[in-house]
């Protein structure tokens, strides 16, 4: 299998080659025809490459986001946990319980740890008679599981367009392999063994 050529180095390749082919005009026949195929295809490496770095960029910025909220996340549920524990008596309360996963927060899953905020949210949806502190954690548990759901949707999309531009940048530097490779033999076609040499960098 072919390695294809990074993004910019087919950009650079592509250039090099249009160069060439236009040195050799006068003694092309055919080289009208391949130089816009050519240069059509430069302008798709170069598009399809200025998407793929916008989508990468994106998806970083969408999972420095998406961390920041797991790490205010895990902070608050920390500590209305821990004063929740401090409340009911311990941890082996049947309220704690019911609302932890044994520890296993602490390897949560972005996912995973959405829903453990959702399940303290419900535990703080008491009376503030009953539970002297839930008027003041339960809007910032809220506001948290909002960031946290949002930032998690705005990763996964970003993942998928992410992975969508990068393959059609490869797809189109495979488009590219192979017309270098028509003309490549092409050439050879028209100049027999005597194909010059700028053009040796281009066989396949």
């Amino acid at each position: 299998m072919l390695t294809l050529p990074a993004p910019i180095d087919a950009i650079a390749e592509s250039h090099r080659l249009i160069a060439a082919l236009e040195q050799r005009q006068s003694e092309l026949p055919f080289v009208d025809a391949i130089l816009e195929t050519h240069r059509t295809m430069h302008r798709e490496l170069e598009t399809t490459h200025i998407h793929s770095e916008q989508a990468v960029n994106h998806w970083r910025g969408a999972l420095a986001r998406r961390w920041e909220c797991e790490v205010a996340g895990r902070r608050l549920y920390k500590q209305v946990l821990r004063q929740l524990i401090e409340h009911y008596g311990g941890s082996d309360a049947p309220q704690i319980t019911l609302l932890s996963r044994g520890g296993a927060e602490a390897e949560s899953s972005p996912a995973e740890l959405l829903e453990d905020l959702r399940r303290l949210r419900a535990a703080l949806d008491l009376p503030s008679e009953l539970l002297p502190f839930a008027a003041q954690r339960l809007p910032q548990t809220e506001r948290v599981c909002r960031d946290l759901e949002r930032a998690i949707v705005e990763a996964d999309s970003s993942e998928h367009r992410r992975r969508a531009a990068v393959l059609d940048s490869r797809m189109v530097r495979e488009v590219y392999r192979r017309v270098r490779g028509e003309t490549y033999r092409a050439l050879v076609a028209h100049y027999g063994e005597q194909v010059p040499q700028e053009f040796y960098y281009f066989v396949q």
